[in-house]
């Protein structure tokens, strides 16, 4: 069984060249992902979802709780292949990409993220 404690994931989330101007209709959306299986969808870990407030500025802090079972092979053996589990992240309006990470993140206990403006 996983321990909760043991298997999340927390940091910070800013936006790069941008200056936030949230009108409280935003959800930022965090997940832990198996990305290893090359040209198959990814397996999510685990995730969570942060509704965002008017005005609300950042950095914003989160933290992601995570199955490890869930992956398609060993947890350990696959988070220590590069790209093997990773972190992604981005901001939605109704529906609307406006947000995403433009890199691959490695999962670390503390992981700070950077969103990009998706043009």
């Amino acid at each position: 069984m996983a321990n909760p404690l043991s298997n999340r994931v927390y940091g910070q989330v800013t936006i790069k060249n941008e200056h936030d101007n949230f009108r409280g209709d935003e959800t930022l959306y965090i997940s832990v992902r198996d990305s290893l299986r090359h040209d198959v969808e990814c397996i999510e870990l685990g995730s969570t979802t942060i509704q965002l407030r008017q005005g609300q500025r950042m950095p914003i802090n989160y933290q992601c709780v995570f199955d490890p079972n869930k992956a398609h092979m060993k947890f350990e053996q696959i988070k220590s292949i590069p790209g093997g589990i990773t972190l992604s992240a981005s901001i939605e309006r109704k529906d609307k990409l406006l947000y995403v990470n433009d890199t691959n993140l490695p999962l670390a206990d503390e992981v700070d993220i950077q969103l990009v403006k998706v043009e």
